[in-house]
């Protein structure tokens, strides 16, 4: 196994003329040898290419750089070259009997797999940040992605709230679309305004009895063990939560840029039928066990 495969990646070079994605990519290129190895077989496949010193063409295969079995090499008219030389003897050169060339990817830090593993190259590619308290009512089976990632920019303060608009220099009003009588803040909007307060307590107290009015708070309530609330009740109220910020974010913009308001009894409808659906596609957890439309179907009264 060596990196002689590999060396081929520097061919193509930067340019304004590449897509964003492109160039991206390019970005990373230093990256590739620690998250790919090149395990040469019969050399047909895999690309070499290096100083001209070397006197390989550019679409050269590593099977070019060898003659009867053994590698074909000038001879050293440099210190560079000698190192280069003295490296790539030390690569078994290439047999036929080994089969065709194979490429691995990045497994573990000594481990190297022929299959990609998405999982082990996002761990190397990013840089860990402390694990936050309200990552589990976010992200769970059971979710909606579309709400999950609304529910995840919320607990953030990454949304384009207006006080957040206003600290980048934006002349927005201040006031709340929802009940125009505060601010609008994340904290006001998920949960202390009175519309969006009406649907989060509305639905979740059903469940459990006294939820935060804090985004934050309620999070944490949700998390928070209780001999009073089973594992299935948990995740309708993971559900309820992710959803409602959801459905008070989209209520808000159509007021905003669309001039259409919706009550606060036709949301709390939309967020129902909104978890219906979800749980209609989600089996019972045992064969024995009521599924979580079922629990429910027991536990609310029609909006």
């Amino acid at each position: 196994m060596g990196d002689l495969g590999l060396l081929g990646q520097t061919s193509l070079q930067d340019s304004p003329r590449h897509s964003p994605t492109v160039r991206s990519m390019l970005e990373l290129r230093p990256l590739l040898s620690d998250l790919m190895r090149c395990d040469i077989g019969n050399g047909k496949v895999a690309r070499v290419s290096g100083p001209r010193g070397l006197r390989v063409r550019k679409s050269a295969v590593v099977f070019d750089a060898t003659t009867n079995g053994s590698w074909r090499l000038p001879a050293a008219r440099s210190q560079e070259m000698q190192s280069i030389q003295i490296a790539i003897t030390a690569i078994e050169p290439p047999d036929s009997v080994r089969g065709p060339d194979r490429f691995l990817w990045r497994k573990s830090p000594d481990t190297f797999r022929p299959a990609f593993s998405s999982k082990a190259t996002w761990e190397y590619l990013r840089t860990p940040t402390p694990t936050v308290f309200w990552q589990k009512a976010i992200w769970f089976k059971e979710n909606i992605p579309r709400n999950t990632f609304m529910a995840w920019l919320a607990l953030l303060r990454r949304l384009p709230i207006k006080d957040r608009l206003r600290r980048w220099g934006l002349n927005v009003p201040a006031e709340c679309v929802l009940c125009s009588s505060a601010l609008e803040t994340h904290h006001h909007l998920f949960f202390e305004c009175s519309f969006s307060a009406a649907i989060w307590q509305g639905f979740a107290s059903q469940i459990r009895g006294n939820p935060p009015a804090d985004l934050h708070a309620a999070a944490a309530w949700i998390l928070s063990p209780s001999r009073l609330v089973s594992r299935d009740q948990v995740i309708l109220l993971k559900l309820i939560f992710q959803s409602t910020i959801y459905l008070i974010w989209k209520e808000r913009n159509s007021r905003i840029f669309t001039s259409v308001s919706t009550s606060s009894s036709a949301v709390s409808l939309a967020l129902d039928r909104l978890l219906r659906d979800r749980l209609l596609s989600i089996p019972a957890s045992s064969p024995v066990g009521p599924s979580l439309l079922l629990l429910y179907f027991t536990s609310f009264r029609p909006p």
